[in-house]
């Protein structure tokens, strides 16, 4: 039964989606001379320099921290739940487990425009070229 709640929950998350975020712009005057393909051949083009600038920060990082602190938070709520139910150290095994897990796949799931540094080096970029970024989506 555990089993199978850890696997819906994975699932459950690589479900939600991983479609990556792009820049929205503003249909100010260059965008509606140049058009919609240029335009987005322009965003593709900041959103390479910005990955060739390795301006994501630390994604790493921060995913290694937080897949830690939810294999904690999991492994003391599982002991928690192991205790009333009988087996502490299996039970916070199984917490460590799934809290690790279950943050590592989420956070792997992040690409690098969910770093605010990506995005402001791609707003620059892109506001340098004369276009005006309303935000991401």
């Amino acid at each position: 039964m555990e089993l199978r709640i850890f696997v819906a929950m994975i699932m459950l998350f690589l479900s939600a989606g991983c479609a990556a975020k792009r820049p929205v712009l503003y249909p100010n005057e260059l965008y509606q001379s140049v058009g919609i393909e240029k335009a987005q051949q322009e965003i593709d083009d900041c959103l390479k320099r910005a990955e060739e600038a390795n301006a994501q920060g630390r994604l790493a990082d921060e995913i290694a921290a937080s897949t830690g602190k939810s294999a904690l938070v999991g492994g003391a709520t599982g002991t928690v739940v192991g205790a009333i139910s009988g087996s502490a150290l299996r039970g916070g095994l199984i917490g460590a487990a799934a809290g690790g897990t279950v943050a590592l796949v989420s956070s792997a799931m992040k690409g690098p425009e969910d770093s605010p540094i990506y995005r402001r080096f791609v707003d620059i970029c892109l506001h340098k070229k004369g276009y005006q970024v309303l935000g991401w989506q």
